[in-house]
Order: structure tokens, then sequence, then C-alpha cells
């Protein structure tokens, strides 16, 4: 009976251990983990170079010079109180070449001040005396780089000081020998204008033109007109007139010069242009000169290839309203005329 017993037993033990091992399962190994790439870095923006500062410096020796701002007297008396400050300009003229200058100075805003104007100006007018002129427009007007500078690279000015917007980096809006300068609160001219006292000495009356078509022979010229390039060629057989006319430039200066060219109006029939409203000449440094209404149409408008029997610098001509006696009506060196 015990052997019986025990027998049973193990039969029991037996069967309950092959139901256990028939009921593992055997659990597949997983598949490995990959090791996760490294993030790739966020592409860093250009960030724009620094642009010009303004540094103030000590020391400097203020030559003789006066401005006049709407019409107020500013010389280095009047500045004696005010900081001066160097800054680093980098421009680029028409032709593309880029140059870098130091100019050291005044802040436009402290010469402003100096005048007793203290607004918001946000437009301003600068005249050299030789009749060129810029215009600005907007925060540079009173921008700490924005400089009437008494020297550029280290040497002084000659008759009168630079006007140099230092954040531009056109050229041509950089003003040797700045001497009128007119400011306003909005953008348009104000009521002062640049005037200098006195009486100008200028003649009365329209300055005579002579025909001098079988006198004079020039040598060769090019210019563009609304992109088409002008030479002698294209105006040959057209009438030669020379007129002597005298201006008066914003520091009161008059001036006489004799231009020999083309009437404009002739030049812009050839090109049937004849119903222009209004003539831009754009000169190699960037200056423009714009001429509307009866300027365009009068006798006395030239495209003049010679300037007291001097040609322009690099077959440059001029446009010459010898009409008009304010010298900042004329262009120099012109090498593209725009007609609308």
């Amino acid at each position: 009976m015990k052997k019986t017993l025990s027998i049973l037993l193990i039969c029991t033990l037996l069967l309950a251990l092959t139901a256990c091992g028939g009921s593992q399962v055997q659990t597949p190994a997983s598949d490995p983990i990959p090791l996760s790439e490294p993030p790739t870095p966020e592409p860093v923006p250009d960030e724009d170079p620094p642009g010009p500062v303004a540094e103030e410096v000590r020391g400097v020796t203020i030559p003789a010079f006066e401005v006049f701002v709407n019409g107020v007297s500013v010389d280095q008396d009047s500045m004696a109180a005010y900081p001066v400050y160097s800054v680093t300009a980098t421009s680029v003229n028409s032709s593309g070449t880029e140059s870098t200058a130091v100019y050291i100075g005044f802040t436009m805003r402290d010469v402003i001040d100096a005048a007793g104007f203290s607004d918001n100006y946000v437009w301003m007018e600068a005249t050299a005396d030789d009749g060129y002129s810029i215009n600005l427009k907007g925060d540079i007007v009173l921008a700490d780089t924005t400089l009437l500078a008494i020297t550029k690279d280290g040497s002084p000015f000659s008759d009168a000081p630079w006007l140099a917007p230092c954040l531009d980096a056109v050229s041509g809006n950089y003003l040797k020998g700045a001497v009128s300068i007119l400011v306003n609160t909005v953008d348009a001219p104000p009521d002062a204008t640049h005037t200098f006292g006195g009486d100008s000495g200028l003649p009365d009356g329209l300055p005579e033109i002579a025909d001098r078509t079988d006198m004079i022979e020039f040598e060769p010229y090019s210019f563009l007109i609304n992109g088409v390039e002008v030479t002698n060629d294209i105006l040959e057989g057209l009438s030669i007139f020379r007129i002597t006319a005298v201006t008066e430039n914003n520091a009161g200066e008059i001036n006489e010069s004799t231009y020999s060219g083309y009437k404009l109006a002739s030049v812009l029939e050839v090109l049937g242009l004849s119903d222009a409203t209004t003539v831009k000449a754009v000169a190699a440094d960037g200056f423009e000169s714009v001429l509307e209404g009866d300027l365009i149409i009068s006798d006395h408008t030239l495209i003049a290839i010679e300037r007291d029997r001097e040609v322009g610098e690099n077959g440059t001509v001029w446009l010459a309203p010898c009409s008009e006696t304010g010298a900042r009506n004329y262009a120099r060196d012109v090498v593209e005329i725009i007609v609308e």
C-alpha cells in the first residue's frame, strides 16, 4: 500500500513538472536599440557687420569756419563747447569703387543746436560752395554719425567743412565744402532758403547766344540718354551754340563760364523725345540736376561739350541752363540723362 502511494505521488509530480515546462514561452530577444544620432545644429544666421560708430576725441584744433543753418551763422566759436567725434565710414561711388575714410568733426545734431534749433528734424539739404547739394531724410539727419567734419583722413578742409552722413553708403551723398544747410521737421523744404544777403551783382536779362556751327569741331564725347549712347555721329549736323553765363553759388560767389554745345531741345528731338516733361542729368559722382517745363525747351539750355574751351573729363558733358543764375541748376561731368 505504501509502495502504491509513493508511485502515485511520483507520477503526479512528474505530470505537474511536465505541465509547467510546456507552459513556458520563450520571449524572443528584442531588437537592439539603435544609438541616437546627435542633433543637427541649427544654422546661425549671418550677422550684419557693425556699422559706423561715433567716438569722442580730444585735443583737436578747430580751424576757422562758417556755415549757415536755416540762415543762422555757426562758426568755430559757436561750436567751442561741443564735443568732437571721429567716425570711420565706408562708401561706394557710381563706378562701384569702395573707399573708407575717417572723418573728425561735430555731430550735425550739435551744429543745429548751436544755431538755436532743437526740434526733431527729419529733412536736410546741404549745399557746397560750388553749388553741389545733397538731401538727407529720416533718422540719419540727427544720427550721432552724421558729422560736419573738419578733417578727413587727417587732412583739414581747404575752404569749408565736409558734410559726412557716415551711415550712408553712397559716396555722392558726402559733401565737400559745405556752406549752407537747411533742415525741417517734415519731408519738405523749410521756409528758409540758401541766401547770403547783399546785391548779387548778376547781370539783368538773358545772356547772348551765338551760332558757332561752322567754327567749332568737338573732340569725341559720349553720354547716355535713356540708355542710348549719344556720340559725335548721332548729333552730327546739329547747330552748335556758344553762351557765356554768369552764376552765383550758395556762398554768394559770382562765376562766369562760356558753354559751347547743342540746344537740349534739339538733341531730344533727334532722339524722338520732344514731349519730355522732366530731364534729369546724372553726373559721374552721383550728383543729379533736374530741369522741368520751359527750361527744357529754352534756347538757352545747352548740352555743352565744352566749358571755357575745355572738354569734359573722359568724354563727359555739361547740362547748362544758361538762363538760370543759380549754380545748383548746372551739372558737370554728366554721364547720363534720363528723360520722362
